[in-house]
């Protein structure tokens, strides 16, 4: 008896499972075969963008996702400074040459010869000028003393100065020989420049581009 019970429980349980059909929830199959591609929607206006810049894919493509392209991007975080302009650096200017013109005479004395003896006269050329009207360079500052002093010495014109030590000023004794107080007690050599006798010594004049310069020996009474 105790055998027929099990034997009947048994064909109970095999009726039971051969009867019964098992079928598995969706979720769980799928869950069971690995994921899968996702059906979630995607919008007209991103499917149609994502297939013309040939994205394909069933995933949810939004806008951020594709880059939208700059059509100026920065090679680097660095920016680059303007290239320095070239400043011209200016051509050195010449220095313009200046220069003065010389003249020497004691044509006073040949219009006075009647006052003086032969051997007196012997020292004064014959038409009176000691060195006649020349273009003479001139340095910056130079003064009519200099020039003078340059061009007798150059010319070979005997020339005699002497300084006033009270003024410090300096005075013509004599140029070719001919001396102060030779033809007069108050003879001697006076100069001008530009036909005015300047108010200071020749030391003292400073010469520019131009000038005439005029040393005149002049009879006294």
């Amino acid at each position: 008896m105790k055998y027929i019970k099990k034997a009947l429980a048994l064909f109970c349980i095999l009726t039971v499972l051969a009867g019964c059909k098992v079928e598995l929830p969706s979720q769980h199959a799928a869950s069971s075969a690995g994921p899968s591609e996702s059906t979630a929607p995607v919008s007209s206006e991103i499917r149609s963008e994502a297939e013309t810049s040939g994205i394909s894919g069933s995933a949810p493509v939004s806008s951020a996702a594709v880059p939208q392209s700059s059509p100026k991007t920065a090679s680097s975080g660095v920016s680059k400074a303007p290239p320095a302009k070239k400043t011209a650096v200016p051509a050195p200017q010449l220095q313009k040459e200046t220069s003065c013109t010389l003249f020497i005479s004691c044509g006073d004395i040949l219009k006075n010869r009647e006052k003086f003896s032969e051997d007196k006269l012997s020292a004064v050329p014959k038409d009176g000028i000691i060195f006649a009207e020349k273009n003479v360079k001139i340095k910056n500052g130079e003064t009519v003393f200099d020039v003078l002093l340059r061009v007798t010495k150059a010319d070979g014109i005997p020339m005699e100065s002497a300084v006033s030590p009270v003024y410090q000023s300096t005075y013509i004794k004599g140029i070719n020989n001919i001396y102060e107080k030779d033809f007069g007690a108050s003879s001697g050599w006076t100069y001008t420049v530009n036909g005015k006798q300047p108010p200071v010594s020749c030391n003292g004049y400073k010469l520019k581009n131009g000038d005439k310069i005029q040393w005149l020996f002049v009879c006294g009474g």
